[in-house]
C-alpha cells in the first residue's frame, strides 16, 4: 500500500484527528437513496469538520467505493456542479486528480476547484478513499499552476482534506464521509458550514444512486 503524506500545512487536521474528533450530532434527514443521513460536526486543528453517517442495503461497498474513485464519470453521478474533472495521475492505491465545481451564479460566490491525492484502501469488510491537497510545487506543478492562470476568477479551497468509508455490516453497509474544508474566497464560516450541513446529505445520496444504478436497481 502506498501511504501519502500529509502536506505540512499548520492547522490542516490529519485523517487520525478526524476520525478521532468527538463528534456533535447536528441533525437527522431522510433522503429518496440514502435513507437516514445523520450529520455531524466537529472542531479539528482549529477547522470546523463535518460527517454524515448513513447505512443502505441497496448497494455494497465495493461498487460504492467504485464511485468515489471514478472522478471522471463524477461530472455525470454528482449533483455537486462538477464540470471538469481529470485524472493526472494513478500508482498503486494511490490516485492523483482535479475537478472544477461551477458555482450557481445566485449564489453570490466564485468557482471552485481543487487538485487532490486520494489513498485508496480496498480490505474484506472496510473500504475507503482518504484525500487531501497535493503541494501545488510537487510533480503536477506546472498543470497546477496552468490551471489557475487559465481560471483566475475560480477559488482553490485553501484546507481539503476529507475521506468515505464503507464498512460492511452484516447484510447493509454503513456509509461514512468526512470533511474539513475552508471553502477560501470571502464567503463567511457560518455560511460555509451552513450549506455543507445541508449539502452533505445529497453528496452520500449521490453515491448510492449511482451505485444502485451500476448494479441494476435503479
Amino acid at each position: 500500500m502506498i501511504l501519502l503524506t500529509s502536506l505540512a500545512f499548520a492547522g490542516v487536521p490529519t485523517h487520525s484527528a478526524m476520525e478521532g474528533a468527538s463528534w456533535n450530532h447536528l441533525s437527522d434527514r431522510n433522503h429518496d437513496d440514502a435513507g437516514t443521513v445523520k450529520v455531524f460536526n466537529a472542531t479539528v486543528s482549529d477547522v470546523s469538520c463535518f460527517k454524515a453517517v448513513a447505512e443502505t442495503g441497496d448497494a455494497d461497498g465495493k461498487t460504492m467505493l467504485d464511485v468515489v474513485v471514478d472522478v471522471v464519470g463524477s461530472k455525470k453521478w454528482s449533483s455537486a456542479g462538477v464540470t471538469q474533472a481529470e485524472v493526472l495521475g494513478r500508482s498503486g492505491n494511490t490516485i492523483t486528480y482535479m475537478q472544477y465545481l461551477d458555482v450557481p451564479g445566485w449564489t453570490m460566490s466564485s468557482d471552485r476547484f481543487w487538485f487532490l491525492t486520494s489513498e485508496i484502501t480496498d480490505g474484506a469488510g472496510t473500504r475507503s478513499l482518504k484525500w487531501n491537497r497535493i503541494d501545488p510545487s510537487g510533480p503536477y506543478a506546472q498543470r497546477y499552476k496552468d490551471f489557475a492562470a487559465a481560471n483566475p476568477n475560480a477559488v482553490e479551497p485553501p484546507i481539503n482534506v476529507g475521506g468515505w468509508y464503507f464498512r460492511d455490516n452484516g447484510g447493509t453497509v454503513e456509509i461514512t464521509y468526512l470533511i474539513c474544508t475552508d471553502a477560501g474566497g470571502s464567503i463567511p464560516y457560518a455560511i460555509q458550514n451552513a450549506a455543507t450541513k445541508k449539502t452533505l446529505p445529497d453528496t452520500v445520496g449521490d453515491v448510492v444512486r449511482e451505485a444502485k444504478r451500476r448494479l441494476g436497481k435503479e
